[in-house]
């Protein structure tokens, strides 16, 4: 893997707290550096995907409450699953 070097601007603050994390950990300030933001971009891909799947999952809910509420249309109020099953009892 090729390493480009950045020069950065962050408060000196919280250069500190990376410089003692890593004198603790025994870890390079750019080691910190990747390792952090790359579990920061997986953590948001990974809200992103959950957010996506939870409105395909609304929307399969509505969809399926759509299809219910207009199965109960038919002759003498009877539901769709109920004239299929008297369907298959005629036979």
């Amino acid at each position: 893997m090729n390493s480009i070097k950045i020069n950065i601007t962050i408060p000196e603050a919280n250069l500190k707290e990376i410089e003692e994390f890593c004198s603790e950990e025994g870890v390079t300030r750019s080691w910190l550096i990747r390792e952090a933001t790359s579990t920061y971009i997986t953590e948001i891909k990974e809200k992103k995907e959950l957010e996506r799947k939870r409105k395909e999952m609304e929307w399969a809910a509505k969809a399926s409450k759509e299809l219910r509420d207009k199965g109960s249309g038919f002759k003498d109020g009877k539901k769709g699953a109920q004239i299929i099953r008297e369907f298959r009892d005629k036979e």
